[in-house]
């Protein structure tokens, strides 16, 4: 029957929403179940092998974060963290501006490496919400800044799960995505941090900080305690860019080798506790990516997504536009990676020929953003409440409607004006 595919997809996503909301299922478990009732009510019983091959069908993306975690783990522990920002607060202090700026990039970094927001809320979100607070940012805006700093440190390179997840839909290879994923992230990034704190800070003392900041960790660390930072930079930056004289070592063992780096540099620090440790932080995320396997496995199996694959490339580029502009934030509030997966390689596949699919892509990650503010799940602002001890998650979607609805206005410019002369 023509669209029954789409009653699949409603009721999959019913599902999906029940054991997410109602029943507080984590994301990647509801995703499994939901990709069992889909192949369910499509007549194919419980297809064991479908649900294997979609459990890992993510591998790449699962070792990425693994390793990224594992690496982050060790910059904590080697002081790296605590060393950057100490130093950033002794040579900003007097240029609010500059520091609010290097706040932002501090929040995004962990999310930069592992592609997970929340990466970067509970580690340095958690580092500079004390100082920013302290510093005369309410908590509310406070936090409005952590969440947005994680998820747009989520869409900035060089690990973006969504467009990684999309690529794989649409059978593109990962690569030129960094400079227009910096040019979507960054702009947006420095205006919402100035827009929410920069007139809340007038001066700063240094003296009052001693008690949230860990100043004596110049004592124990050196210079070197930033190498591991600045291997990572450099064997990601020479991979990108002179690709045939440089051994593709791939994100995984990148990040692993700079983790063993910081071993040696720092404080010294139980190396296996902090494998167990980074593994156990990855833990939600891959269940996350086993779950969006699954739901894609089987969307790919009762007629889903070539349901939706089809349907997309009827439209005209201006419903094209209108139809990821209103779908995107939307879906992206339930799981930016599910939608990613079921609807982003459509909309990337609708515009081949008349737009650059790596600019398509990477607009599209950017709208995720939105849906990261928004129920049901509205995963990050929640997680940056909590963070702050605000009372209310409205209070964080009050302060950040307007950078977000800039964040929404700059995509879709980018992508209408900028795909059509990106080479």
């Amino acid at each position: 029957m023509a669209g029954i595919e789409l009653l699949y997809f409603i009721v999959m996503l019913a599902v999906f929403v029940i054991f997410l909301v109602l029943l507080k299922v984590p994301a990647g478990i509801s995703l499994m179940v939901s990709a069992i009732v889909g192949a369910l009510i499509a007549g194919f019983g419980i297809p064991i092998r479908h649900l294997v091959e979609g459990t890992f069908g993510f591998i790449d993306p699962i070792m990425t974060i693994v390793a990224a975690m594992i690496f982050m783990v060790t910059l904590e522990k080697s002081g790296a963290l605590d060393a950057c920002s100490v130093a950033i607060v002794e040579k900003l202090h007097k240029y609010p501006t500059l520091l609010l700026i290097a706040f932002m990039i501090i929040i995004m970094f962990p999310a930069m490496i592992t592609g997970s927001a929340i990466a970067s809320i509970i580690s340095s979100g958690a580092l500079v919400a004390p100082i920013m607070i302290k510093i005369g940012i309410p908590r509310n805006k406070t936090a409005a800044i952590i969440a947005l700093g994680a998820v747009l440190g989520m869409i900035a390179p060089p690990i973006n799960i969504p467009v990684m997840l999309i690529c794989d839909v649409v059978d593109m290879p990962y690569i030129g995505f960094t400079l227009p994923l910096l040019l979507l992230t960054l702009p947006v990034a420095i205006f919402s941090v100035l827009f929410i704190g920069r007139k809340y800070i007038k001066k700063i003392d240094v003296d009052e900080l001693k008690e949230i900041v860990n100043f004596k960790i110049k004592e124990k660390v050196n210079l070197l305690v930033y190498l591991p930072i600045l291997l990572l930079a450099v064997l990601i930056i020479l991979q990108n860019s002179i690709p045939r004289y440089m051994v593709q070592l791939g994100l995984p063992l990148t990040f692993l080798l700079a983790a063993v780096s910081a071993f040696f540099c720092g404080k010294k620090f139980n190396v296996i506790f902090a494998l167990k440790e980074g593994v156990k932080k990855s833990l939600n995320a891959m269940v996350l990516l086993m779950g969006v396997g699954m739901f894609v496995q089987i969307i790919t199996l009762n007629g889903v997504r070539g349901f939706f694959a089809i349907n997309a490339l009827s439209l005209l580029n201006s419903l094209v536009y209108i139809g990821m502009a209103l779908a995107v934030p939307v879906f992206a509030g339930i799981s930016a990676y599910c939608f990613a997966s079921v609807l982003g390689g459509p909309f990337v596949m609708a515009l081949l020929g008349t737009s650059n699919p790596i600019i398509v892509a990477s607009e599209i990650s950017l709208l995720t953003c939105i849906g990261e503010f928004l129920p049901p799940t509205a995963m990050s602002a929640t997680f940056s409440c909590s963070l702050c001890e605000e009372k209310s998650y409205k209070n964080i979607l009050k302060a950040a409607w307007i950078p977000l609805i800039v964040i929404f206005v700059y995509a879709m410019i980018f992508v209408i004006f900028v795909s059509k002369v990106w080479n």
